[in-house]
């Protein structure tokens, strides 16, 4: 299998919790025997979807714009058996850069058909890869991710393949919680070996990787104080620089 993951976080790849989880999935797909590339889309030029229609009325599946996207990212798409699209959760939702990529690949895209009397929207066009999403938010608890997962299930149907979120992200380098951490980034690594093994993420790994890290009341306390301690104009220590009282007893 060769596994092509789009990463669309803005951050550089020490401080991505996008970019943690992603290597570790793909480092678990490659223990399964699969070949991965990770294209870092902050990189590259994508212009925005022009809503012409070119691609499907006549450009013979071709977008009319030139950068990027058109250039190499489109190819790299159509050489993956997975892709695995990593975006961090921004107003509940992918961000800009992950939404401009995936409106640019409306050209492997079927058009609206009917079905049975009804009208349904595009559908992913047989021979495209399977997909993968991944994303992190700051925020405790995955009903967070509701927006996202609903949109790329709308788009991808039954290809897209697996889901992995992760909640209450910036905790995953506060220290009193690595021992929980670990366990999350251990299942990380087996969702990626499963999706290569079997085409899917076992329950088991998937409820291990949205596992809380501690209790709902302390996570929203450390936040609490971190953000104080910002809006006061203080060095910025990050989630992982605020000490939590007591918060060892729970891992």
């Amino acid at each position: 299998m060769n596994i092509v993951a789009f990463n669309s976080s803005p951050r550089d790849n020490k401080t991505s919790k996008t970019e943690l989880l992603l290597q570790r999935f793909l480092e678990g797909a490659r223990e399964a025997g699969a070949a991965t590339e990770t294209i870092y889309l902050r990189q590259y030029r994508i212009k925005h979807c022009l809503g012409c229609f070119s691609c499907w009325l006549g450009n013979q599946g071709q977008c009319v714009q030139h950068d990027d996207m058109t250039g190499e990212l489109v190819g790299h798409l159509l050489e993956a058996d997975l892709a695995v699209l990593a975006t961090p959760l921004y107003h509940f939702h992918m961000n800009a850069r992950m939404k401009s990529f995936i409106e640019r690949t409306l050209p492997m895209m079927n058009p609206i058909s009917a079905h049975n009397g009804r009208h349904s929207g595009p559908s992913w066009a047989a021979g495209a890869p399977k997909i993968a999403a991944l994303s992190v938010c700051a925020f405790p608890q995955d009903y967070n991710f509701q927006a996202l997962s609903m949109n790329l299930r709308m788009l991808y149907g039954t290809d897209l393949v697996a889901e992995i979120y992760r909640h209450s992200s910036e905790f995953l380098t506060a220290p009193p919680l690595q021992p929980r951490v670990e366990e999350v980034l251990a299942a990380v690594a087996r969702a990626g070996s499963e999706v290569v093994r079997q085409g899917r993420v076992n329950g088991e790994t998937m409820n291990a990787i949205s596992q809380d890290l501690a209790p709902l009341e302390t996570l929203i306390d450390m936040a609490n104080r971190f953000w104080g301690k910002d809006v006061a104009g203080e060095e910025d220590p990050g989630v992982a620089g605020v000490e939590a009282e007591g918060v060892d007893k729970y891992v």
